[in-house]
């Protein structure tokens, strides 16, 4: 009788369980499941489609929030104990209509220094990690003079300088790699990394109101320099890049690689928003 009746009761115990656990404990779970299928799908959708990223098939992933209550999170991706990558991944708002876009891919970059960075990360305790693509720093505040450091380089800014608001976070969810897209086309321009002050005809054309478009983007060839330049901190810091390849992810959505210490790549429609991008030649390039 007792041998019978076991598998019932152990149903019945089952449920009571699950209905005595939290709500909230079994919606993290959900999210946390969710989150983790997610940046996986993204890591290998790059590894497998760019050769560049070879090294991210079969890694491990670590995760950190960045700064309180931003709703990103850091994505570090390692290989046999080496650092190999890293994500950027942010949350859309709860009103947003598509289910599609919970998940966004902010950025994501290639070798072995990331952003935020332990090795080049300041050693006061109150550093606060601040993402905004470019303009992503650790901000001090137990300083005399709160101050900032680059995320990517560690090089510490002047107290005097103030950083712009964020325009990461002003991106529509659909300018943005969401769920279920894939990396369908790739170009390469520069394959080893590059000093953009290498050539400097961009400097030359800084006063120049047109740059390169997308299209003139991808149309150029293996070999050519294109130099992103971004005014950051009101424009007291002008950061050039080397555009090394692009990526578009369902023939829609583009992103584009920059030199930065290591390879790292962003939103199309950010960079142009905060940054223009030139051809190294004397003349700005015609559409």
């Amino acid at each position: 009788m007792t041998r019978r009746f076991f598998p019932l009761i152990s149903a019945l115990l089952s449920m009571l369980l699950l209905l005595a656990m939290p709500v909230n404990a079994v919606e993290d779970s959900s999210w946390d499941k969710q989150f983790q299928t997610q940046i996986t799908e993204w890591k290998d959708a790059i590894a497998n489609r760019d050769p560049g990223f070879k090294d991210w098939q079969h890694s491990q992933t670590e995760i950190q929030t960045l700064g309180a209550n931003q709703r990103q999170w850091l994505v570090s991706i390692k290989k046999s104990g080496k650092q190999v990558g890293y994500l950027v991944v942010g949350e859309t708002p709860d009103s947003d209509p598509d289910p599609k876009s919970k998940f966004v891919l902010l950025e994501y970059g290639l070798g072995e220094y990331i952003l935020f960075d332990d090795a080049f990360a300041p050693r006061e305790i109150a550093a606060e990690p601040v993402y905004d693509g470019f303009a992503s720093h650790w901000l001090l505040t137990q300083s005399p003079a709160s101050h900032m450091v680059n995320a990517k380089t560690g090089e510490p800014y002047p107290t005097a300088f103030i950083a712009n608001e964020p325009v990461m976070r002003t991106l529509p969810s659909n300018e943005l790699v969401h769920s279920g897209q894939r990396l369908t086309q790739t170009r390469l321009l520069k394959q080893q990394e590059a000093d953009p002050f290498d050539q400097i005809g961009w400097v030359h054309q800084l006063q120049s109101t047109s740059d390169i478009t997308w299209k003139q983007l991808w149309q150029q060839q293996e070999g050519s320099s294109i130099t992103l330049t971004v005014p950051l901190h009101h424009s007291k810091v002008l950061a050039p890049f080397v555009v090394s390849s692009l990526h578009l992810w369902d023939d829609q959505n583009a992103y584009v690689g920059v030199w930065d210490e290591g390879l790292r790549f962003v939103p199309y429609t950010y960079a142009k928003k905060v940054g223009h991008f030139y051809l190294n030649q004397t003349s700005s390039p015609a559409e």
